[in-house]
């Protein structure tokens, strides 16, 4: 068994016999994911990744994840350390992780929505506001700490991303609770059909349409099931500046994660091409801007 987990373990279950726990790798893209197979129940065990410090503030986490539990959207969390991130939380026997194109199946697509809507539409507060634009400048103190290099020409592509926040304005903000993180595998299917949302290190007070636009471009959504999706949202009364914000955000969510990757390959990671196609579209997209 690995000590690092051994060790965690033993700050979990303080009365079990940690020789006794079978413990297997599964996946995460940033983050190390554990399974846990202790005392009759199974776990999954989350440490975090290289270099997340500084990205994640572990208390906003833990209460908007113990938030998102009690809306019954998020598996059971059972323990949660805020100084290094560690968690436990319930596995889902036999779940299907969600793929690009199966969170596009029809079926998804309806319980999606309706995850979104309960969420967004929830009226609780979670512990922190995600201001995308405010991350880009936290995001450029990181990197200046770490000595990392953003991408050919992005000193003219800042401006024009930082500009795009007075467009917001035009075409009017909400504040509501979000997720921020749609990656297709953050959703886990039951085998009873039900949807799960994990992962709520990004979490924060945004606009609903950010969500949208994160789900739309990790999964490369074809635009018959974006409009699917938002007029289910939406309840068949998309408004008309719905679209455009989510083009808005999608351009600062590539901006925002190409910056991640800058600074986590600054502090050892590598994750190929993955900055520069996120940067390449963000840059790409800002010439659709209907904004003067």
């Amino acid at each position: 068994m690995n000590t690092d987990i051994i060790h965690h373990l033993h700050a979990i279950f303080p009365d079990r016999d940690i020789r006794t726990a079978v413990i297997t790798r599964i996946g995460g893209m940033s983050n190390k994911n554990f399974r846990i197979d202790i005392g009759g129940a199974k776990y999954v065990l989350r440490i975090p990744g290289n270099g997340s410090d500084g990205m994640v503030e572990r208390v906003n986490e833990e209460y908007n994840a113990m938030e998102a539990c009690k809306l019954g959207i998020n598996p059971p969390v059972r323990y949660f350390n805020t100084l290094n991130g560690i968690k436990l939380a319930d596995f889902v026997e036999n779940a299907e992780t969600l793929t690009a194109d199966t969170v596009q199946n029809r079926d998804n697509m309806l319980k999606i929505a309706n995850i979104y809507r309960t969420l967004h539409n929830s009226g609780i507060r979670l512990r922190n506001e995600f201001n995308i634009f405010r991350e880009i400048d936290k995001y450029d103190r990181l990197m200046e700490a770490v000595g990392a290099k953003m991408y050919s020409g992005w000193e003219n592509v800042r401006p024009r991303v930082m500009d795009l926040e007075r467009y917001l304005d035009t075409l009017g903000v909400d504040s509501k609770p979000c997720h921020n993180d749609a990656l297709y595998d953050n959703f886990l299917k039951a085998p009873d059909g039900s949807i799960y949302l994990i992962d709520w290190e990004y979490s924060g007070m945004n606009d609903p349409m950010a969500d949208f636009a994160a789900l739309f471009l990790e999964a490369d959504f074809e635009k018959e099931n974006e409009d699917f999706i938002l007029d289910v949202y939406f309840e068949g009364n998309i408004p008309d500046n719905a679209r455009e914000k989510i083009l808005c955000y999608q351009i600062l969510w590539d901006y925002l994660w190409a910056q991640w990757t800058v600074i986590k390959e600054a502090k050892g990671d590598d994750f190929g091409t993955y900055g520069t196609d996120r940067y390449n579209r963000a840059v790409k997209n800002l010439t659709r801007i209907n904004c003067k």
